[in-house]
């Protein structure tokens, strides 16, 4: 038997190059997902720091503000039309105005933070408000259900420029971060791919209504954007750091969310980052991979979060209360009994999608609007790079099966409120459409297309970490 090839220094420098490769990039590429959930925990108590930061803002201004707004006819009522053909959410601003007030002014801002106290909401509020300048204190009025992040902003707005103030920031707010989404958007796709994955949720839903009728809801859609943003503006570092700014932004947006949509930038944040990879790498696989992972971790994330925000109030409420509720509200949201709602599968997507259609007075045009925007971008793509592209496109559009599968997992939560669950439908119909055109259009990559999956070849070299490319990939190509 002929061993002198295996005394060759070439052969043992190559075979060695390719276990250490191998080992090193097992071990290496779990190291960037255990950092991320280090990030994620780490930044619950910078959370709740900031809720005793806004429980340290002192009630007296805020309901003296608030009992001007009382006397202006501006606090509430509940139910009042948008003046866009649907119903307003001025229930939720009035219980986000209210949350955090009636406590004893003895009471410590660290207590008030862990069960964050609430008066009524619109119905009972405007009465509970006068009462609080009286020098009233609520007792048994814990909400520490949701994380009530909000009040980090909203407290020392209402002690300052008022309701009518807050209202115009909100405002201010989700327009700039709207910009900043597309921006981001556009810097990683094109234009035409932030186009069509912002305008559909733009003129098809009453988002340009919310500031002067519930300002709640602006704060929602400006941490839906900054989801995206993070998203995109951490895939500028690599790959893992977008991974690492989308469960940073669901676990902001779970802070200052009221289970509201967050279908919404779970399913724009997997787009964008699968979408960025896509123009990156011109590889099926990776964008599928990541893709995944985004859709993936999203949730996760926002889950995590929500549950760390229970186990504070466990430490300091007590962990049978805690629980109770937990079970009571969970229970509900998912199929507890409310009247008007069926319990039937798949009635939050019919709900929803016909409260879109006959509510919102633009959508027939934004459905077909993307229906021929998408049908064009599939005929670019497919003259530019044949039926492989259609691949691309319905990689891509995955995330647009967010939407209805949030409707269909909190049912009663989406029949209930579709008056603004249904801006699902749209951003359903978006993510399709920016899909289809992300796979017409040419990538910022001068790397031809592989829609295939490579076969690992040796790569000759040092396999040192510090040779690893910064995405956590292998050395072997």
């Amino acid at each position: 038997m002929d061993f002198s090839r295996y005394m060759n220094r070439e052969f043992v420098s190559r075979y060695l190059n390719r276990e250490t490769a191998e080992r090193i990039r097992t071990d290496w590429r779990w190291r960037p997902f255990l950092k991320g959930a280090g990030v994620l925990v780490a930044l619950q108590f910078v959370l709740f720091g900031l809720l005793i930061v806004g429980q340290a803002v002192p009630d007296k201004p805020i309901v003296d503000n608030l009992v001007s707004s009382i006397e202006k006819n501006t606090y509430g009522p509940s139910g009042i039309p948008d003046r866009m053909g649907t119903q307003s959410d001025t229930f939720t601003e009035c219980v986000v105005v209210g949350t955090g007030l009636g406590a004893s002014p003895d009471e410590s801002a660290l207590s008030r933070a862990a069960r964050m106290p609430r008066i009524d909401n619109c119905a009972g509020g405007k009465q509970d408000i006068l009462d609080l300048a009286q020098g009233k204190v609520f007792e048994d009025n814990n909400y520490y259900k949701y994380w009530a992040g909000y009040t980090i902003l909203t407290r020392p707005l209402l002690a300052t420029v008022g309701l009518e103030g807050l209202r115009i920031i909100s405002g201010a707010l989700m327009i700039t971060a709207l910009f900043a989404a597309f921006m981001v958007v556009r810097s990683k796709t094109s234009t035409a791919v932030g186009v069509a994955l912002f305008l559909p949720f733009v003129v098809g839903t009453n988002m340009l209504s919310t500031p002067s009728t519930s300002f709640s809801q602006s704060i929602a859609i400006t941490f839906i954007f900054l989801s995206v943003i993070f998203t995109a503006v951490g895939f500028t570092r690599s790959k893992y750091l977008g991974l690492l700014g989308a469960g940073v932004g669901a676990a902001l947006f779970c802070y200052v969310d009221l289970l509201t949509t967050p279908a919404i930038p779970w399913a724009m944040s997997a787009f964008a980052l699968a979408a960025a990879v896509w123009f990156k790498d011109r590889n099926l696989k990776n964008t599928a991979t990541w893709g995944v992972l985004t859709a993936v971790v999203w949730p996760a994330a926002f889950g995590f979060t929500w549950v760390f925000r229970w186990i504070f109030g466990a430490v300091f409420m007590g962990v049978g209360e805690t629980i109770a509720m937990v079970q009571k509200n969970v229970g509900f949201r998912t199929g507890g009994s409310f009247s008007g709602v069926s319990d039937v599968f798949g009635a939050g997507v019919t709900s929803n999608v016909a409260y879109w259609w006959q509510m919102i007075p633009t959508a027939p045009f934004v459905f077909f609007g993307c229906l021929i925007a998408a049908c064009i971008g599939l005929v670019l793509a497919v003259r530019g790079g044949g039926v492989e592209r259609l691949k691309i496109a319905g990689v891509l559009a995955l995330p647009m099966l967010i939407p209805p599968f949030w409707y269909v997992v909190v049912s009663n939560h989406s029949q209930i409120h579709e008056f603004f669950v249904n801006r699902g439908v749209p951003v359903a119909l978006a993510v399709l459409t920016a899909a289809c055109w992300a796979a017409a259009l040419r990538g910022r990559s001068d790397k031809g297309e592989d829609l295939s999956v490579d076969r690992p070849q040796v790569a000759s070299g040092s396999t040192s970490v510090g040779s690893l490319p910064p995405d956590g990939g292998s050395v072997v190509r």
